[in-house]
């Protein structure tokens, strides 16, 4: 989950906090488990000393950039520009994450075609149960608006990665500079979740070094050694 960059930061701070997993079912909400907290229901959820939540990463990462020397000052993050720093983690919120989402979860994104949605007034939804093929070029129909999605958003993220390979990641540097920062950590998940690209190199290139950080890679495997194909932290 999302919580993996959380946590990758506030250990590579070096700072003390506690671990609350989420037990959830895989492509179930986790909502009911979380709203007490987050009625939004979505993770990572930070709950910060004097008892403020904190939600959406960006938010969370500029917060601790803020908070926490350690996350601008090294000796592991380094926020060597706060203005990039809250463009791009904010950029890789909206463009990326979100298209991911609408990747994984189309459905949440439109409304399903049904007898009800598709006319006016008053409908006998017995008769309408009864309309085999209705329900079929419904349901076809339903599936087509979501493939739309899934492929438009997967489209709309390559086009996200591509402007920060092409015109902001310089060769052999990570996204904000020659330093690892917090946005770096952010990049590498999300890149890891849109899978690797050939025309892609210093994303992947990113990807690989986070993923294999001598302090980042055991909370890599825990979270993404059996979900991802790719096996970033064993290179």
């Amino acid at each position: 989950s999302g919580g993996f960059v959380v946590e990758a930061t506030l250990a590579l701070a070096g700072l003390d906090f506690q671990y609350e997993a989420i037990e959830s079912i895989p492509n179930t909400s986790v909502k009911p488990l979380v709203e007490h907290l987050n009625p939004w229901g979505q993770v990572p959820i930070l709950q910060t000393p004097d008892g403020k939540v904190l939600t959406e990463i960006a938010a969370i990462l500029a917060y601790l950039a803020q908070k926490e020397p350690a996350c601008r000052y090294g000796p592991h993050l380094f926020d060597p520009d706060p203005a990039a720093f809250l463009r791009w983690s904010v950029f890789l919120s909206v463009n990326v994450y979100e298209g991911i989402l609408r990747q994984c979860y189309p459905h949440r994104f439109f409304e399903s075609i049904t007898s009800s949605s598709c006319e006016g007034g008053d409908v006998d939804h017995h008769q309408s149960d009864r309309d085999t093929n209705d329900m079929e070029s419904r349901r076809l129909t339903n599936q087509m608006i979501a493939c739309s999605i899934q492929k438009s958003a997967k489209k709309r993220v390559h086009e996200a990665f591509l402007l920060l390979e092409e015109h902001v990641i310089e060769e052999g540097s990570f996204l904000l500079g020659p330093t690892l920062s917090a946005c770096d950590i952010y990049l590498a998940m999300l890149y890891a979740w849109h899978n690797k690209h050939p025309d892609l190199p210093k994303c992947t290139e990113i990807t690989r070094r986070v993923a294999t950080h001598a302090l980042i890679k055991p909370i890599w495997e825990r979270n993404f050694h059996n979900r991802l194909d790719e096996k970033w932290h064993e290179q």
